[in-house]
């Protein structure tokens, strides 16, 4: 019995001294590496007993945020607070109350940019274009790390009946300043429409969302007979919903791969497409304002072969967000959008170089007659001739 305390002994012994050495040299090896945000908790102990002023943890918080955030060079990396949360994940769903832009952040020149204005949004009726920089709206100035301030202004919330204000945007174009002035709408970001011209169904898509990507299949489902070809025109389409892109190339593609991702960590994801039933000759338009999901289909027809590209070189926006709540379980922290993944056709291109069309034609402007549009006649042409 006693043998049996003595050996029971040994090992609490034994355990406690191994216990010991690992807590020591966990100890040891911690301590050669500083706290990432030591300095920062610092800086707060130091304003917290020593400042005379008056101070709000939060905003000083959000604050820091926002410098992280920025230091990142991640033109399109965004926080937001509770209510620009809820604000953001109401633009996914394609509608919101604002002047319809696509915008980001632009680091390099200190200012918020314009990717692309939506089809007869207030934004594009008052002739905002792509590559325009916001310098100040209603007279505030922002800058390229006030991105999420100046879209909820431009939005209107916390505006008593924001929809029948007058707003002035003070934009730079060229190196000069202009100024627009414009009322907030309801805005409907992803609007399909078409019609069939000489045989050849016409079909232009805004943005891309699962609402728009359902109508834009049952377009093609429904096609007559008698249709020849078809022409995709996605000018002025910023991009949108990701696996809507996805679904739009599985729609003209069989077996092939679509595109693929690379994320952090190097590991590549593969889209292959499974049902391309629609055979008929396609030709895509884009511009200069065609970028992200946009990029992803017409980059994707193009390498497969399955498609003419007509147009102006298109915007080069080669990566994907995610928008992610700090705290699933609490809202009220807030929300990050961030890069995180790179884009690429499925020859290997980095849609971040753009994709440049087979047959170029530049500075279209979409009219309200299509068929005098330089662009949709080139396709039109083309199809024809291939046929």
């Amino acid at each position: 019995m006693k043998e049996s305390k003595k050996i029971l002994l040994a090992v609490i012994i034994t355990f406690l001294i191994t216990l010991s050495v690992c807590a020591f040299v966990g100890y040891m090896y911690v301590s050669q590496y500083d706290y990432p945000f030591e300095k920062l908790e610092k800086v707060m102990s130091v304003i917290e007993n020593s400042y005379v002023g008056e101070y709000s943890f939060e905003e000083c918080e959000e604050g820091a945020i926002n410098g992280l955030i920025e230091s990142l060079g991640d033109n399109y990396a965004v926080y937001y607070n509770e209510e620009t949360a809820k604000e953001t994940f109401q633009m996914i769903e394609g509608y919101y109350i604002g002047i319809g832009v696509e915008v980001f952040a632009n680091m390099e020149k200190g200012y918020i940019e314009v990717i692309s204005a939506f089809e007869d949004s207030p934004a594009d009726k008052a002739g905002i274009i792509n590559g325009d920089l916001i310098k100040a709206v209603d007279g505030t100035e922002y800058d390229s790390t006030q991105l999420a301030e100046a879209v909820l202004y431009m939005k209107g919330t916390n505006i008593e009946d924001p929809l029948n204000k007058v707003m002035k945007i003070t934009l730079i174009r060229g190196g000069e300043e202009l100024t627009v002035e414009l009322k907030r709408e309801q805005i409907d970001m992803y609007k399909v429409s078409h019609e069939v011209i000489d045989n050849i169904c016409y079909i232009r898509y805004s943005g891309f969302s699962i609402e728009s990507y359902e109508v834009f299949k049952n377009i093609i489902k429904n096609l007559d007979s008698d249709v020849e070809g078809i022409v995709i025109d996605l000018r002025n389409n910023p991009g949108g919903e990701f696996g809507s892109s996805i679904n739009m190339c599985n729609l003209f593609i069989d077996g092939d791969l679509i595109m693929y991702t690379v994320d952090k960590s190097g590991e590549k994801r593969e889209y292959f497409a499974t049902n391309g039933s629609c055979e008929l000759p396609l030709a895509v338009l884009v511009n200069g304002s065609s970028a992200s999901a946009s990029e992803i289909v017409a980059g994707s027809l193009q390498a497969n072969g399955r498609a003419i590209i007509v147009g102006e070189k298109t915007y080069g926006k080669g990566v994907s967000q995610s928008v992610m709540y700090l705290n699933p379980y609490d809202q009220s922290e807030g929300a990050l959008k961030l890069t995180t993944c790179k884009n690429y056709t499925p020859d290997g291109k980095w849609i971040n170089e753009a994709i440049t069309p087979d047959i170029i034609v530049e500075n279209t402007v979409i009219g309200n007659d299509i068929r005098s549009d330089a662009a949709f006649i080139e396709a039109v042409k083309s199809l024809k001739k291939d046929k």
